[in-house]
């Protein structure tokens, strides 16, 4: 029986069942790098480094988390997930750059920022392009205004005001008000307003509204001026920073108001002021006291993963990338009109932080929470529904 070979450059006679394995071989290694492409890249932008580094960075713990579960669980329609990471440099501009960068890796949808400024700069980026966006953290009501692509995992400055309004008037049975406004953020300014309309409107009155920015607290002066108006309540929506500038020195002017920010607080206040953190309040979206089986879940996996939760953002980007693996199933396509068609049909989703369904402008109806912090920890009290 003749055997079919062929000749190499060597003159070697090769059979021709190791020739057929030897192209299947080759095959496969060209292939390779496609089946590598198929990966469903997800993006997430926030705050590495930068002012807004320092509080922001944690949340992409929640996103790796969370395409970690998905990929140990099979992929979304059996393909893996890869998530890229983008620093926006605490900035609006690296917010928009990051967001073409996104664009230019093949992201087919992007979480992100923190920050409302940051997530204004980026949105537009994306809406343009038409690439689905979910902002796990950025409350500010502008930002799902900038176009149907853009979404959010976090309730929004409307009803955190409200909430908050409701929360010092009812649960403190306070009258007045003192509001400390940032503002240089549009996060501040847009909480200081529907906070004012919403106490306003529930009988209560705002006695003193100050104005500092990023760069310039004016401390000193501030305080002076919020104790003259001895008022019932100080409420100031800020970050970590200001915050903690303002609240830690309160009581040297006599100021004995309640004390109540929004969710741009948390546990790491103690790291800024110490026990003057004691007693502050504070809305969040979340608290790992929550009792949903996804909640209790999601904390058990977390800490046994990763670590402790120390904030609810982690929370918040953990849903955001859960939300659009929803989508992407229920589309059943990945590409990023499938995806934001997917996101604008969302009802009923169980997430970590509550149940969620998007109204029209991309705004999720959901429950927010109010701590305070106590003991060097926080106390989940209680939980206002919209």
């Amino acid at each position: 029986m003749r055997v079919l070979s062929i000749r190499t450059a060597s003159e070697t006679l090769v059979p021709a069942g190791l020739m057929l394995f030897m192209a299947f071989c080759l095959v496969a290694f060209m292939a390779a790098p496609t089946l590598a492409a198929q990966s469903i890249k997800i993006g997430m932008i926030t705050g590495k480094t930068g002012k807004a580094g320092t509080s922001n960075k944690i949340s992409f713990s929640g996103a790796r988390f969370a395409v970690k579960t998905i990929n140990d669980e099979g992929g979304i329609l059996g393909r893996p997930v890869e998530l890229l990471e983008y620093d926006n440099l605490s900035t609006a501009e690296g917010s928009a750059g990051a967001a073409r960068q996104a664009l230019a890796d093949g992201a087919v949808a992007v979480v992100g920022c923190n920050w409302s400024s940051h997530s204004l700069a980026m949105a537009r980026v994306l809406q343009k392009a038409g690439v689905p966006m979910v902002s796990h953290s950025s409350t500010n009501p502008a930002v799902t205004q900038v176009g149907n692509y853009i979404f959010r995992a976090c309730f929004t400055d409307s009803f955190q005001g409200q909430g908050l309004a409701h929360f010092a008037l009812t649960r403190l049975n306070s009258v007045t008000a003192v509001v400390l406004e940032d503002t240089s953020r549009t996060y501040s300014t847009g909480l200081a307003e529907t906070f004012t309309k919403a106490f306003e409107a529930g009988g209560g009155r705002i006695v003193w509204k100050g104005e500092y920015t990023q760069d310039d607290y004016r401390v000193d002066d501030m305080l002076q001026a919020v104790s003259e108006h001895a008022p019932d309540v100080l409420f100031v929506p800020g970050g970590y920073a200001d915050v903690a500038a303002f609240f830690g020195a309160a009581a040297r002017y006599g100021i004995r108001s309640a004390r109540i920010s929004g969710d741009g607080i948390g546990i790491k206040l103690f790291e800024y002021i110490g026990d003057k953190a004691e007693d502050v309040y504070y809305s969040g979206h979340w608290s790992r006291w929550v009792n949903s089986k996804q909640s209790k879940d999601f904390v058990r996996r977390y800490e046994a993963e990763v670590g402790t939760v120390s904030q609810d953002t982690i929370a918040l980007a953990y849903d955001s990338v859960m939300l659009i693996k929803d989508a992407i199933e229920r589309a059943e396509g990945t590409t990023p009109a499938a995806i934001r068609d997917g996101l604008a049909t969302t009802s009923g989703f169980m997430g970590v932080t509550g149940t969620i369904r998007f109204d029209d402008n991309g705004d999720p109806i959901k429950s927010l929470v109010i701590n305070r912090l106590k003991f060097g920890g926080r106390l989940y009290l209680e939980q206002i529904d919209p």
